[in-house]
C-alpha cells in the first residue's frame, strides 16, 4: 500500500512539473517568437513607424498594470494611484533611460538594420554591463566570465561586419545604404550603453527599496506616455500609412495555424493589415512578458538565461527562413559565438558569489522586459 502511494505521488509530481513548465515555455516560445515576427512584418512595410508602435507598446503595458497600482478612496469620484514603495524621482530617472533605449532600438530598424542582426547585436549587453560594473561599481569578474563576454563581443562584431557587406536597399546607392546602416549601428550602440547605465540604476534602486519590479514596470511605462506627445505629428503621419495599408480579413489570421478550425467563429471583417499586425505584436508582447515573469518565479537564473538564449536563436532562424533574410557564414558564426559566450557566462556566474558578479541574465530588471 505505501508503495502504491509512492508511485502515485511520483506520477503526480511528474505531471505537476509538466503542467508547470509546458504552459510557461509555450508562452515564451509562442509569444516572444510571434512578437518578433509581427514586428518584422510591420517594419518591412512601414520602417519608420517606430514612434507609433513604441507608443502603443508603452500604452498597453501601462493600461494592463494600471488596476494593480490604483485604488478608489471612499467618497471619491475618481481613483488614485496607490502608495508607492519607491520615490517618484527614482522612477522618473528610470523612465528617461528606458524610453530612450526603446526609441533608439526601434528607430534603428528603419536604418538598414535587419532583424537577425538586431537580435544578435542586443546580446552585447553583457559586455557593456561588465565594463560599467568594473569602472563604475568596481566589481571583479572571473577569468571565464571575461572570456565568455569577449566571445559574445566577437560574435556581435562578426555578425555586424557580415551584415554590412551585404547591405543594400532599393532606390539607394551602395554608399547611401552603407551610410544608413552606420546610423542604425550607432543608434544600437548608444542604446546598449544606456542599457548598461539603466542596469546599474535599477540595481541601486532595488538594493535600497527591494525588488519592486512590478512597480517599476508600471511607472516605467505610465510616466513615459506624455513624452510621446513630442512625436504627435510623426505618429499621426504613420497612422495614416497604417490606415492606407491593404485590408486584411480577420479570418486570414487563423489560416495555417492550429486555430484554423475556429475560422467560422471569427467575424468576417477587414481591417488595414498594419493595424492587425500591430495588434498581434501587442498581444504577443504581453504573452511574452507573462511567460518570462512566470519562468523567473520557478527557475534559476541559469535556466532562465539558457531558455531565453534558445528563444532568441529560434526567433533569428524563423526570421531568416520566413522573411527571406540573408545571414552569411560570418553571420551564423557570430550567432554561434554569441550563444556559446552567453551560456559560458551563465555557467561561470553559477559558481561565483552574487556580490562579485552581475546577474547572468544582464542588468537587474532586464528579464522582466519584451524579449
Amino acid at each position: 500500500m505505501p508503495k502504491k502511494n509512492t508511485l502515485s505521488n511520483t506520477s503526480q509530481g511528474g505531471l505537476g512539473i509538466l503542467g508547470i513548465w509546458f504552459p510557461v515555455l509555450s508562452l515564451i516560445f509562442g509569444g516572444c517568437c510571434a512578437n518578433v515576427l509581427a514586428l518584422e512584418a510591420m517594419v518591412s512595410e512601414a520602417p519608420h513607424s517606430a514612434n507609433l508602435f513604441t507608443a502603443a507598446q508603452f500604452l498597453i503595458v501601462a493600461l494592463l498594470n494600471l488596476p494593480a497600482h490604483t485604488h478608489w478612496p471612499k467618497g471619491s469620484w475618481f481613483p488614485r494611484l496607490a502608495p508607492r514603495k519607491v520615490p517618484m524621482t527614482r522612477w522618473i530617472g528610470q523612465v528617461a533611460l528606458h524610453l530612450s533605449i526603446s526609441l533608439l532600438n526601434n528607430v534603428a530598424l528603419g536604418y538598414q538594420i535587419p532583424i537577425p542582426l538586431h537580435i544578435v547585436f542586443r546580446s552585447a549587453g553583457l559586455l557593456v554591463s561588465m565594463l560599467l560594473g568594473a569602472l563604475v561599481a568596481k566589481k571583479r569578474y572571473a577569468t571565464m566570465q571575461i572570456v565568455s563576454v569577449l566571445a559574445v563581443s566577437a560574435g556581435v562584431i562578426l555578425s555586424t561586419l557580415s551584415s554590412s557587406s551585404s547591405t543594400s536597399s532599393k532606390g539607394q546607392s551602395k554608399e547611401e545604404s552603407y551610410s544608413q546602416y552606420l546610423i542604425g549601428i550607432s543608434l544600437l550602440s548608444v542604446a546598449l550603453l544606456l542599457s548598461g547605465f539603466l542596469g546599474l540604476y535599477q540595481e541601486k534602486t532595488y538594493a535600497k527599496y527591494g525588488n519592486q519590479w512590478r512597480e517599476g514596470l508600471f511607472y516605467g511605462h505610465f510616466l513615459a506616455l506624455p513624452f510621446f506627445f513630442i512625436f504627435f505629428r510623426d505618429i499621426q503621419e504613420q497612422s495614416a500609412i497604417y490606415n492606407a495599408s491593404q485590408p486584411m480579413q480577420l479570418t486570414h489570421l487563423a489560416r495555417g495555424t492550429p486555430f484554423a478550425s475556429l475560422s467560422p467563429l471569427i467575424p468576417s471583417m477587414a481591417f488595414p493589415r498594419l493595424w492587425i499586425q500591430l495588434g498581434v505584436n501587442l498581444v504577443t508582447q504581453y504573452i511574452c512578458v507573462l511567460g518570462v515573469n512566470r519562468l523567473t518565479g520557478i527557475a534559476s537564473a541559469l535556466t532562465l538565461n539558457l531558455v531565453l538564449n534558445v528563444r532568441k536563436l529560434t526567433s533569428l532562424v524563423l526570421s531568416v527562413f520566413l522573411f527571406g533574410n540573408t545571414l552569411g557564414p560570418g553571420g551564423w558564426a557570430g550567432c554561434l559565438l554569441v550563444a556559446a559566450g552567453s551560456m559560458m557566462y551563465a555557467l561561470s556566474s553559477r559558481t561565483q558569489s552574487p556580490p562579485s558578479s552581475i546577474s547572468p541574465t544582464g542588468p537587474p530588471g532586464e528579464k522582466k522586459k519584451v524579449q
